[in-house]
């Protein structure tokens, strides 16, 4: 498929789904903070896609730089209230964009698709959803450098990541104890997440992944 074609398709994906949350905000009054897990989570769907149509990572690189220049102009804008009206300073929607980038690059690096499923996969549903359980069900709320958080919210993390960390090591055929590593790699990204605060767990999430996976294959 034409690469130029490929990126277009693609920004119009990205696109798409930013207007999804935004119509979800402005039409529904849907909470911003929902908003911002469908523009999440829609974006990260669409990226997830990417090892199956792209095979060149510079349109990637190339959607990732316009993606960039389009969220920072909206933010400072005070476009799109639906990802960017929260009370709280984050460079998550930035750094989310770079990390799919990253890991895409990394997977073709390695040629080890897991190297981009799985990490990208627990930062597109695990991380927003400790997110929701831990604001609708605060259980035992605890403070990192001044941000709240809730072993709730932490227990539906390493939930979340323990599954996706099985189905993947499982479908990729991992040769070592799948459940023991599915377990560690669970705890060791919750522990990221709790002390990850204005949105760097998009990155540091996956990095460490990345860094656990290789450190346990070697």
């Amino acid at each position: 498929m034409n690469e130029l074609y490929l990126f277009l398709l693609y920004s119009l994906a990205l696109v798409g789904v930013m207007l999804i949350a935004e119509a979800a905000y402005r039409l529904f009054k849907v909470p911003t903070e929902w908003s911002r897990k469908i523009a999440h989570v829609g974006s990260g769907i669409v990226a997830l896609s990417y090892p199956d149509f792209i095979q060149n990572h510079f349109i990637i690189l190339a959607l990732t730089v316009s993606f960039t220049i389009i969220l920072y102009t909206c933010k400072k804008m005070g476009w799109f209230p639906s990802i960017f009206s929260v009370g709280r300073k984050s460079y998550g929607e930035l750094l989310f964009v770079w990390s799919s980038w990253l890991l895409f690059w990394l997977y073709q690096y390695t040629g080890e698709n897991i190297y981009f499923y799985l990490p990208f996969s627990v930062v597109v549903f695990a991380d927003p959803m400790a997110a929701l359980i831990g604001k609708s069900f605060p259980v035992k709320v605890y403070s990192i450098f001044n941000h709240n958080k809730s072993f709730g919210g932490s227990l539906a993390f390493f939930i979340v990541t323990f599954i996706l960390s099985y189905y993947f090591l499982t479908m990729t055929a991992w040769s070592h104890n799948i459940l023991f590593i599915s377990i560690l790699h669970s705890i060791v990204l919750t522990l990221v997440e709790a002390v990850s605060v204005k949105g760097w767990d998009n990155l540091s999430i996956p990095l460490v992944s990345v860094l656990f996976l290789y450190g346990v294959q070697i």
